[in-house]
Parts: C-alpha cells; sequence; structure tokens
C-alpha cells in the first residue's frame, strides 16, 4: 500500500509538473502578443486620428488606407507565425511526413526567392542531394526562412548555399550558409527566441518581426530533430537543420 501511494504521488507530482510548464509557457506567450501587438495597434490608430483630425482629399485618404491595410497584413502574419508556433509546443501536433527529394524541394524554393536575390546581388546555389524524410510544406516553410533571412543579411555580390550531408544513422543535415557580417557572439544562444532582434536583426536590410527562426526551431521539433547555429564576425553564418532518418522516427 505505501508503494502504491509513493507512485501515485510521483505521478501526481509529474502532472504539477506539466500543468505548470504548461501555465508558463502560456504566459510567455500571452506577454510576447501583448508586448508585439501594441506597436503596430498604436501606429494603426494614431495615423487613423491624424487622418481625422482635420478634412482631407480623397488622394490622402487612400494613402491612409493603403499604410493601415500594410500593417493589417503584418498584423494578421504575425499572429498566423504565433498560432503555428503554439500548435508546435503541443506534443500531440502530427506532421505528414514523406520521403522529399531534397534537391527538388529547394529549387522550388530558389524560384520563389530568385527575383529577390537578384535584385539584392545575390548568389543563391545548392550543392548536394538525397532524400529526406519530412513533411513538404514545413521543410519549405523552414528553409524559405532561412533564405529569406539570410537574404536580409548578406551584402551585394554575396552568397547563399543551401547543402546537404547524409549521415551513417540515417539522419540527414541540410544547411544554409552565407558570407555575410556574421552575428555577434553574445546573440546566438537567443537568436532562436520568439520576437528576438539584436544588432544582427538591426543591421539587417529589412527588419523582420524576429519569428523566423524561432518557427524554423519549432519546426525542426516537431520533426523531432533540431536546428543549430554558428557564425563568426565578418565570415559569414551558417544554420544546420537535422533531420531524423525514416526508421528513426517514433
Amino acid at each position: 500500500f505505501p508503494g502504491e501511494l509513493k507512485s501515485l504521488a510521483g505521478s501526481f507530482n509529474e502532472m504539477l509538473e506539466r500543468l505548470e510548464e504548461s501555465f508558463e509557457r502560456l504566459s510567455r506567450f500571452s506577454t510576447d502578443i501583448a508586448h508585439e501587438l501594441r506597436t503596430p495597434i498604436n501606429n494603426l490608430m494614431g495615423e487613423t486620428e491624424v487622418a481625422l483630425s482635420k478634412d482631407r482629399t480623397s488622394y490622402e485618404y487612400r494613402e491612409v488606407l493603403e499604410s493601415n491595410l500594410e500593417e493589417f497584413g503584418r498584423l494578421s502574419k504575425m499572429i498566423d507565425n504565433l498560432l503555428f508556433i503554439a500548435r508546435a509546443e503541443n506534443a500531440k501536433e502530427v506532421i505528414a511526413r514523406s520521403q522529399l527529394d531534397i534537391e527538388s524541394e529547394v529549387r522550388t524554393i530558389f524560384d520563389f526567392y530568385e527575383a529577390l536575390a537578384e535584385e539584392s546581388g545575390i548568389h543563391l546555389s545548392f550543392k548536394g542531394g538525397g532524400l529526406v524524410f519530412a513533411d513538404s510544406l514545413l521543410f519549405r516553410q523552414a528553409v524559405s526562412n532561412l533564405i529569406s533571412n539570410a537574404i536580409r543579411h548578406v551584402n551585394s555580390g554575396g552568397i547563399i548555399e543551401v547543402g546537404t550531408k547524409s549521415k551513417n544513422d540515417g539522419s540527414v543535415e541540410i544547411y544554409v550558409t552565407d558570407n555575410g557580417d556574421g552575428i555577434p557572439p553574445h546573440e546566438l544562444e537567443r537568436v532562436f527566441d520568439r520576437f528576438y532582434r539584436g544588432e544582427y536583426s538591426i543591421r539587417g536590410q529589412k527588419a523582420g518581426m524576429g519569428l523566423g527562426l524561432s518557427i524554423v526551431k519549432s519546426i525542426m521539433q516537431l520533426h523531432g530533430g533540431t536546428a543549430a547555429i554558428k557564425s563568426e564576425g565578418g565570415k559569414g553564418t551558417t544554420v544546420t537543420l537535422s533531420f531524423p532518418g525514416q526508421f528513426s522516427v517514433k
């Protein structure tokens, strides 16, 4: 009987720990949302109040509406990204894995970014090949986020390379490397945090919302894999995604 009570107490403590962890995640999530939504909402309110402060031409009103529409689009994207991260933190989230031809998937992503890269004077290249056991949509989103992030931080004439490495245990590494300015050492441990925007982000040609790498991390967690980053000042950055092999997936 005492043994059964001990086992029950242990199970109860584990349940309380899980509940506490869930509440902490919810609290962080709520704080993040409140903090990040405040700025765009204040922008919308301020711009609208100024527009209504006096009579204006139809053209001026149209300019305000177009600006507001752009801000609403940013808000919508932010909310979609936050909801994705929240779902990804749910251990019961199921993804649809299949064997993907890596080069085919990456070339499709390149097609989307080719015009932007060309306009920025950046060369996209692919090295390697093989298959990866992953969810196609999530795989494309993860690699797209990394390429988009790299384009913002690589100067004209720079190179972004996507490559692959197959391991003996069946796992596959996908890396995205660039020859940009690199990331300061003190920022590396935080770049995967939600909404983190340090010097690296500020230096970018166009600042993001600070969710791209956090989404990449969530996607890799859903696959039972990892995302790692290495960078050196003046020598660029490399982000490596490690996908477990098909027969390693539980």
